[in-house]
């Protein structure tokens, strides 16, 4: 109860959760948290398939579609970005630290086929980034059409995709 009349009082934009959380807590928090635009997250945890449950409510739902900026530190499968993806749909910015079973190549193909409308920047973190790497994926976005007009950089081991 004293939560929830400070939050009546303050008003939260960015969250920063530090800890593993799963899908049901996540959408709880985001329950309570009506302005909030930017969510990081160290850890997500899926226990069961999202997609089943009748969780979450209209209102997490409404809430977590004000979203713009999500932050993943530790991504273990893609299903997470597909349920952020699906909980966000007015996402503008996506950034990844850590792309745990897959290739660079085999997500961002996977990644731009399911990209929203609102989509503009994605950053990648990838440990081995380097020039070779920008060009590849450069020439696989052109040679499969997954974007126009977009532009890729790198700084350090951040890879950033842009588009209009």
């Amino acid at each position: 109860m004293y939560i929830k009349s400070i939050l009546n009082r303050v008003q939260i934009y960015h969250l920063d959760i530090q800890r593993k959380i799963s899908i049901d807590r996540l959408m709880q928090i985001i329950h309570l948290l009506p302005d909030l635009i930017t969510l990081k997250i160290n850890f997500l945890a899926f226990y069961r398939s999202f997609f089943n449950e009748e969780f979450p409510t209209a209102c997490s739902i409404e809430h977590a579609s004000k979203i713009k900026k999500v932050y993943i530190e530790n991504m273990q499968t893609i299903e997470e970005i597909n349920f952020l993806l699906y909980i966000c749909p007015h996402m503008e910015f996506l950034n990844l630290q850590c792309l745990h079973g897959t290739t660079i190549e085999l997500f961002l193909r996977d990644m731009l086929n399911k990209i929203n409308k609102d989509m503009r920047l994605l950053c990648i973190y990838v440990s081995k980034a380097d020039d070779n790497m920008i060009k590849r994926l450069s020439t696989m976005i052109d040679n499969e059409k997954l974007l126009s007009n977009y532009t890729i950089h790198r700084e350090l081991n951040n890879i950033y995709f842009q588009w209009k």
